[in-house]
């Protein structure tokens, strides 16, 4: 609501800033969104939840992958729906070409995806079911902490690479890019998770 009532004084800004260039005002604002996803870190702690009670979801009678995937549900529900209405006050404000009115929610997509697989995986490979206290696992999880800063770096370094090569692709080809990228890897991911992830989960 903020966002949508300062439009104006923040375009002027990035205006000001990035010397009037909509296609990067449009990935800038990309950026933004998924940084601000990267603080809801649902699957980082959600095998390390399950806690000494761990067996129960092990022994309901569904495949061990199906619930991998119902953690991964679980973050995405949560996390898609305000990004889906930042996302929205985002492209009121800097209303961009009818092309990334398109690209800039299927590259946040991407990246919720991405970041919600990758914290099942590093909770899969740093579990810890011993805890005493459920703010343990949630807040003093190395998984968590490497989950919600390495989604900052992931963004910054990103944004990085762009400024580095800004003069051999424009936005809109590293925008598409970045998203094919992130939609790549999320799936590298999802077939560990159905392999050595199950197995995993499984032995815990």
């Amino acid at each position: 609501v903020a966002l949508i009532i300062k439009g104006s004084s923040v375009t002027y800004f990035l205006d000001a800033i990035l010397g009037n260039n909509p296609q990067l005002t449009a990935l800038l604002g990309a950026a933004a969104v998924c940084l601000m996803c990267t603080m809801n870190d649902m699957t980082a702690p959600s095998v390390s939840l399950e806690g000494k009670t761990i067996d129960i979801a092990k022994s309901l009678p569904i495949n061990t992958y199906e619930v991998l995937k119902a953690k991964i549900k679980l973050h995405l529900y949560l996390t898609l729906i305000p990004a889906a209405l930042l996302t929205a006050a985002v492209l009121w404000i800097i209303k961009p070409v009818w092309y990334f009115v398109l690209l800039i929610p299927l590259a946040v997509l991407g990246f919720v995806v991405l970041t919600a697989v990758l914290g099942l995986v590093l909770n899969l490979k740093m579990p810890n079911l011993n805890w005493t206290n459920e703010a343990v696992p949630v807040k003093q999880s190395m998984s968590v902490f490497i989950a919600l800063f390495g989604g900052w770096a992931l963004v910054f370094a990103l944004c990085g690479l762009y400024f580095g090569v800004r003069n051999y692709i424009n936005p809109t080809i590293y925008l598409i890019t970045v998203t094919a990228i992130l939609f790549a890897v999320s799936a590298v991911f999802m077939r560990w998770l159905k392999t050595k992830g199950t197995k995993i989960f499984e032995e815990l």
